[in-house]
């Protein structure tokens, strides 16, 4: 599963992928489903925490309404 490898990336991510999770993240901080629950912000459409999704590699488990093109 793809969100477990995020969690994994979280941890150590190389300077690429710093990158990305930072491309990602300005998306997920406008959009709809983006909501603070218990103090951790999370993607309401797929349940993941935005602070690990956002490292997810390419395939599935990417941002389910398609907006990361990164």
């Amino acid at each position: 599963m793809n969100i477990a490898k995020s969690w994994m990336i979280a941890r150590d991510p190389t300077p690429k992928q710093k990158e990305t999770a930072e491309s990602r993240i300005s998306i997920c901080n406008k959009c709809e489903y983006s909501q603070k629950v218990l103090g951790a912000e999370i993607c309401t459409k797929c349940g993941c925490p935005l602070s690990k999704k956002i490292f997810s590699p390419k395939g599935p488990g990417e941002c389910p309404e398609g907006r990361w093109v990164i």
